[in-house]
């Protein structure tokens, strides 16, 4: 038995070992390419220092035309994809708090204001005795009206919903019509009540019915609702895009820690202007990577506000002046969840980083210029 684990570990040390040889062999000649060493590398492990005169080395005018552009083109595509990924997530932070937000509380006010609407219609219109609508109904019918224009301004909706919130719209005036009907019907009795039945039933429908309006417009909030929620999760876009600046800063930065080698052990120089270009391209990743967390962290918890606006009004005692209130807190601890992620701050940021990356990358490429002029310009190609 043991016997038998001895040589189980034995065949897994020689698999992992023998896995990690083609890593380390790839690693290897990346290494020697962006070091400016020239041939095949020697048989057996390389155990010679970099400063050792036996390394043999890419003739410099060659290197330093290859790297002056190499190394500017390597920066740009470090910075095109993260610029890709953070405006991608500073984009949907804008949907949420200008279109998906506004839209989902506009919906919520309009089925907040119909529920009650109808309660103070039949509260006025249900007596004997003759008494009319009164202003506190025409008040919550105007905002109703008034809340689904808005909504339909946000440019939220697709034109699916936008053609369902027309419908809606539609529904809402009828209703509004047949209250008005009832409101002028004070003699006889039964007339008016049940001109006050027929615009309850649009506007609550049958138990199961999904054609009325306080269900076409809690429709709306489930479909805007989820459409929310996708715009606050990381897209493939800004995966994707982050996982190329990681790939591209990676060789990005070995290529330059090689271009320095070169320059030290091949020049006898220690660039440190090359290092200064060199550091701002890496460094712009810094706050587009802490802009695009934050953001994506505010959009996070505003889905999950607005997912409890959605449901408002739906517990035992139903729509209350009180979830009116609730509403409009909602919608100001969302637009304060946002303010404090501070996405203009973080663009104005963004921009001003990539503008100096992109000024370090180009400036990679005129140090070595600098650095190999006497080679360009005099057509010297000897060896240093």
């Amino acid at each position: 038995m043991r016997g038998t684990r001895l040589r189980g570990r034995f065949v897994r040390g020689a698999f992992v070992r023998g896995a990690g040889r083609p890593v380390s062999g790839a690693l290897s000649a990346l290494w020697r390419w962006a070091a400016g060493h020239a041939g095949p590398a020697p048989a057996g492990e390389d155990t010679r220092p970099e400063g050792s005169r036996t390394i043999a080395r890419k003739p410099t005018s060659r290197f330093l035309r290859g790297r002056m552009l190499l190394l500017p083109v390597l920066g740009l595509m470090v910075l095109l994809p993260a610029r890709t990924a953070y405006f991608d997530v500073h984009d949907r932070t804008e949907s949420l708090r200008d279109r998906y937000t506004p839209a989902l509380v506009y919906l919520a006010d309009a089925r907040t204001a119909l529920r009650l609407a109808q309660d103070q219609a039949e509260r006025r219109l249900g007596q004997p005795v003759e008494v009319g609508l009164g202003e506190e109904y025409r008040s919550l019918y105007t905002e109703a009206s008034q809340s689904l224009n808005r909504a339909a301004q946000t440019g939220a909706l697709d034109r699916g919903q936008e053609q369902e919130l027309r419908v809606v719209s539609g529904l809402v005036v009828a209703y509004g019509d047949w209250i008005a009907w009832a409101d002028r019907r004070q003699n006889p009795e039964i007339l008016r009540r049940a001109g006050l039945r027929y615009a309850a039933s649009m506007l609550n429908g049958a138990p199961g019915e999904t054609t009325a309006v306080l269900q076409r417009i809690r429709g709306l909030e489930r479909r805007l609702g989820q459409d929310a929620r996708e715009t606050a999760a990381w897209s493939a876009v800004a995966v994707g895009a982050a996982v190329a600046t990681a790939l591209a800063a990676g060789l990005f930065a070995v290529v330059a820690a090689g271009t320095l080698v070169y320059l030290r052990f091949q020049l006898r120089l220690f660039s440190v202007l090359l290092a200064l270009a060199v550091a701002p391209v890496l460094l712009a990743l810094v706050p587009l990577a802490a802009g695009a967390v934050i953001e994506q962290g505010a959009q996070r918890q505003v889905g999950e506000v607005a997912g409890l606006i959605a449901r408002a009004g739906e517990g035992a005692e139903g729509v209350t002046p009180a979830t009116r209130a609730e509403i409009r807190n909602r919608a100001a601890e969302m637009a304060e969840r946002i303010r404090r992620a501070r996405p203009a701050g973080w663009s104005a940021t963004a921009g001003v980083a990539l503008s100096v990356g992109t000024a370090g990358a180009l400036a990679c490429g005129i140090t070595l210029f600098l650095y190999g002029r006497e080679y360009l310009v005099r057509g010297r190609y000897a060896e240093l």
